[in-house]
């Protein structure tokens, strides 16, 4: 199993001093978030281009200017992990990942996240955003589970009914 400071030397990053170095790296097989993606099983895309993930990993997503970098890694002894970039006019969803039976993938951020694990199954790996439901007599923006805060806080609130 990887700790948080085996996942963050795949992609040369030392563990923050928020983060503890030894703690085990969880494994799931359910949605998880790591800051703006989600995680998410889903049936495996029909027709996109899977590659091997490489032993470098894929930069899934690459922040420029703010440095908010996302990697994809193989688990131990996980040669078997599969990646292909979405190709859809679905801007939310990033990629997708396939993890064989008995191995694991890893999505690791450049530090302030630390890595998720992810068990076996198919994922969509998906950018949050931000809903606002617009009353339909009013026009005006609901928000619900925001109550009690200022909606610009923090664009990413996912919003329910």
């Amino acid at each position: 199993m990887h700790t948080y400071g085996s996942a963050l030397a795949l992609i040369g990053v030392t563990v923050p001093d928020h983060l503890q170095a030894e703690a085990d790296v969880p494994v799931l097989t359910a949605p998880q978030a790591q800051g703006d993606l989600l995680i998410v099983p889903a049936p495996a895309p029909e027709s996109v281009d899977w590659q091997s993930l490489p032993a470098e990993g894929e930069q899934v997503v690459h922040g420029e200017a703010t440095g908010n970098t996302h990697w994809l890694h193989g688990g131990f002894d996980s040669p078997g992990v599969r990646w292909a970039r979405s190709g859809m006019a679905d801007a939310l969803i990033v990629g997708y990942v396939d993890v064989p039976e008995g191995q694991t993938a890893l999505l690791v951020h450049t530090d302030e996240h630390g890595a998720n694990g992810i068990g076996a199954g198919t994922y969509e790996i998906r950018r949050k955003r931000e809903f606002v439901r617009r009353e339909p007599e009013t026009g005006i923006p609901r928000r619900r589970g925001m109550i009690g805060r200022r909606p610009e806080t923090n664009a990413w609130d996912l919003v329910w009914d």
